[in-house]
């Protein structure tokens, strides 16, 4: 019997690398490991390369149609592909959205994944909240503006939007991406990273307090390749 698919929730998708990596994931009898069930995105150019890979993955593995390589090579536009497979092309709009996290309507986010998950209680929410307050480049940009103030960078607090999703939603596991540099990046003397940490371990109470019933906590490990980056995660 073949198993089935584990669905994935991706946010801060950009144009859907950690979809892609995970979707890639087969077992021995060809059928996938893990389904992306919706995705949001909210750049445009990066959200056009998620719907446009979302159609691609509608096809059976090694079948994707001759027009979508017409148009990776420019000969078509992509209205034109998207009008010759217009089933695969409105699951694709179903799947990949263009939405913005602490800005679009957190009840309307919940629904459409909700609607995703079709009662699925065993779930991967995956996603990278951006990075450029963190990031070692951005950081060494945003120090030469003279008006520059990290606490009033909302950038630093949007992991609270993904927190809160976990909160909501509960799913099995989560893997959030970020960059090197958020293990030395600072709010008030206080390492942004550790209150990250501890967030996470306990998302529910993060977002709502004691107001919440308890919900699960979680265990975390660090993905990461520097020997300097695991030992801060382990001893924190």
């Amino acid at each position: 019997n073949k198993r089935k698919s584990i669905p994935i929730v991706d946010i801060f998708a950009g144009p859907g690398g950690l979809s892609e990596g995970f979707s890639a994931l087969v077992r021995p009898q060809g059928n996938p490991v893990f389904n992306i069930t919706v995705s949001m995105e909210m750049d445009p150019v990066a959200h056009q390369t998620l719907m446009l890979r979302s159609f691609f993955r509608k096809f059976p593995q090694g079948k994707a149609p001759e027009k979508y390589y017409d148009f990776v090579k420019g000969t078509i536009t992509i209205e034109a592909l998207y009008e010759s497979y217009p089933k695969e092309a409105h699951a694709a709009k179903r799947e990949a959205l263009k939405r913005e996290l602490g800005k679009d309507s957190d009840e309307e986010i919940d629904t459409q994944i909700r609607n995703a998950l079709k009662g699925h209680k065993n779930w991967v929410l995956i996603g990278g909240p951006p990075c450029q307050a963190y990031s070692l480049i951005g950081r060494a940009r945003m120090k030469g503006e003279a008006c520059y103030s990290p606490e009033s960078d909302h950038r630093h607090f949007l992991y609270q939007k993904y927190l809160r999703i976990i909160a909501e939603h509960q799913p099995a596991l989560f893997v959030m991406e970020n960059v090197k540099g958020i293990l030395s990046s600072t709010i008030k003397n206080v390492r942004i990273f550790e209150t990250i940490l501890s967030d996470l371990r306990s998302p529910i109470k993060a977002i709502y307090g004691s107001n919440r019933k308890n919900g699960p906590s979680y265990r975390l490990f660090a993905f990461c390749n520097g020997r300097e980056q695991m030992e801060m995660f382990d001893n924190s």
